[in-house]
Formats: structure tokens, C-alpha cells, sequence
């Protein structure tokens, strides 16, 4: 008669062994998981701020190149109270304003841009770009850095820097400026997300 094969199973060690490696590569895979996830998150974020940012500037840049401009005239446009097609101003807060106006025919358009301090929907402070915009003729450059809505949403971006630097740029027939905008941005809820953009801008002379 044959002996009967005796089975064996795991041993108590081999099974704390086996559960030990099982438990390391989990880990490991989970780390590398949750490592790729935040790296992908923040540069999503990254993207995100860059994204508005670029927006801003390009929607400051765009409007900025009609500064002056006066449908059918002879002459660049220039809003009541200024003395230039662009003005720089500083706030009361030691912020820059700048603005400018341009006239389609039938109506002004006055433009600024400015940042200053105000409240978000949680009531906290947080720096703003603020754009303002108005076709009343009643107003002059003493109302244009005032009323503004903010340019960037102001719940998740604050504004680092906003500033303005110009240079005159003559020729025999007229003088324009170059103007160097810089906006500065962070992300309020991870600061560390930040970015630093600026854009050249030569102003029209519409005579």
C-alpha cells in the first residue's frame, strides 16, 4: 500500500513574508500614483493662472492699440480732462491707472485698467486688475479709474503687480510711446503657483 503524499501549506512565516512584499509594491505603486496626480494637478493649475493671465494681457493689449482712434477725423481722441491719448495716474493706494478713450463715430468709449484692494465673495482682501469701461459722454478722466469689475476672478488669482512703464518714441512726423505692462499673479489658494508676464505696447498717433 502507498503512502499517502502528505500537502503542506504556507507557513505562518512565509505568509507574513508574502503579505510584506504585497504590502511594499502597494505601496510603492500607490506612492508613484499619488506622486504623478499632485505633479499633474499643480501643472494643470500652472496652466490655468498662465492661461488668465495671457488673457488679461491681451485683452489690455488689444483694446490699448485703438487708443485715440476717432472715426472719420483728422485727429487722435482724446478724453476730456487728459492731456495725452494714454494716461498714467497713480491711485491714492500708490497703485497705477491707466486709461484711454477712443470714439467709433457715434460714441466715446472710456477704458482703464488699475488694481487696488478689495473684497472677494468671502469678504477677504485680495488684490484685483480691474477693468472699467463706460460710453457715457458725461465722463471724464477724473471717473475712469473707479467702478471697475475685476479682469481676472478674484476668488481663486490675486494680483502681485500690476505696472506700467512708458517710453516716448519720436519721429519727424509725430510721437507715440512705448508702453511695458507687467502683470504679476498668484494663485490665492496655493501661492507658490505663480507667474510673471509682460507685453510691449507702441501707441498710436492718429493725426
Amino acid at each position: 500500500m502507498k503512502n499517502a503524499t502528505k500537502n503542506k501549506g504556507f507557513s505562518l512565516i512565509e505568509l507574513l513574508i508574502a503579505s510584506s512584499v504585497g504590502l511594499i509594491a502597494i505601496g510603492v505603486v500607490g506612492s508613484v500614483f499619488l506622486s504623478g496626480y499632485k505633479s499633474a494637478n499643480q501643472r494643470s493649475l500652472e496652466l490655468l493662472l498662465q492661461q488668465d493671465v495671457n488673457d488679461a494681457l491681451s485683452l489690455l493689449k488689444q483694446d490699448i492699440l485703438r487708443a485715440g482712434y476717432q472715426s472719420g477725423a483728422s485727429s487722435s481722441y482724446i478724453i476730456s480732462g487728459a492731456t495725452d491719448i494714454v494716461t498714467l495716474s497713480l491711485l491714492s493706494s500708490g497703485e497705477q491707472c491707466i486709461s484711454y478713450a477712443y470714439h467709433d463715430g457715434t460714441v466715446q468709449h472710456l477704458r482703464s485698467f488699475y488694481s487696488q484692494f478689495g473684497k472677494d465673495s468671502s469678504t477677504a482682501s485680495v488684490k484685483t486688475l480691474n477693468f472699467y469701461t463706460t460710453t457715457s459722454a458725461g465722463v471724464n478722466i477724473s471717473g475712469a479709474c473707479k467702478n471697475g469689475q475685476s479682469a481676472l476672478d478674484q476668488n481663486q488669482i490675486e494680483v502681485k503687480e500690476f505696472s506700467i512703464v512708458e517710453r516716448a518714441l519720436s519721429s519727424a512726423s509725430a510721437t507715440s510711446k512705448l508702453l511695458t505692462i507687467k502683470l504679476a499673479a498668484s494663485l490665492r489658494a496655493n501661492p507658490s503657483i505663480s507667474t510673471a508676464k509682460s507685453i510691449q505696447i507702441k501707441t498710436r498717433n492718429w493725426q
